[in-house]
């Protein structure tokens, strides 16, 4: 039977089910989407949302199921990583969210959309769906990915923590360094000054030494030939 026979058939808001509501309050008491009840037969309350809630498996992710390289999973991938199995009636959160985006879903408002819904899966050819079993779907598939934003959070946390420890090693590599080649210059400075020092001291002594010179050569000739203070070169070695 096709949707709109479905919808037919169910009079929306004529039917003898009443039309689930999508509100907060309708959704901690999810309708029972199992086929209507035998005349005296009687059922089981349809389960809480905390009831569904517990039924979800806590988070984990299979890390060597996960993509080689660097790049992101794409969410098929992480919900295998997960765990993550189809039902096997094949409802998934995103099969229904295909059918609620079928034209003939489109025009009706948010209780018809849930009231036509839940008679779909009721009269789905397989066996009738219950509405649960897609909570606990996208539940499930809402837990993975948390689960694995955790994960991610953790690898980038450690490997920050590794790039930080290793950023402070070549910090202090960089100081030592810094600290040594200063050490270095100021050597130099010092050996610099103490030479210049040496190189003058000499300078005064050789003046002292020429002048000597100087007069023992002066009374033979008009011209004094010996240089006082003058070098012919531009340095001398002390």
């Amino acid at each position: 039977m096709g949707l709109k026979g479905i919808l037919e058939k169910m009079k929306l808001v004529e039917s003898d089910e009443p039309a689930a509501d999508t509100s907060v309050a309708a959704i901690r008491a999810v309708p029972s989407s199992t086929p209507a009840r035998k005349p005296g037969a009687t059922s089981a309350p349809p389960p809480a949302m905390k009831d569904i809630i517990q039924r979800v498996p806590p988070a984990r992710i299979d890390e060597q199921s996960l993509p080689g390289s660097d790049e992101v999973p794409d969410f098929p991938a992480i919900y295998k990583a997960s765990g993550i199995k189809d039902p096997a009636h094949g409802f998934t959160a995103y099969k229904v969210l295909e059918i609620l985006s079928a034209p003939d879903f489109a025009a009706l408002d948010a209780k018809a959309k849930a009231a036509a819904l839940s008679g779909f899966l009721r009269m789905s050819p397989s066996g009738p769906v219950a509405i649960e079993d897609v909570i606990q779907d996208a539940l499930a598939r809402d837990s993975a990915l948390d689960g694995f934003e955790a994960f991610l959070r953790q690898k980038l946390d450690a490997r920050n923590a590794d790039r930080e420890k290793e950023n402070a090693s070549l910090q202090a590599a960089i100081d030592e360094m810094a600290r040594k080649n200063k050490e270095k210059m100021q050597a130099n400075l010092e050996a610099m000054a103490k030479e210049q020092e040496r190189f003058a001291s000499w300078q005064a002594r050789k003046r002292i030494e020429e002048n000597k010179l100087f007069e023992a050569v002066g009374p033979f000739v008009e011209k004094n030939p010996v240089s006082v203070g003058n070098s012919t070169s531009e340095t001398k070695d002390a």
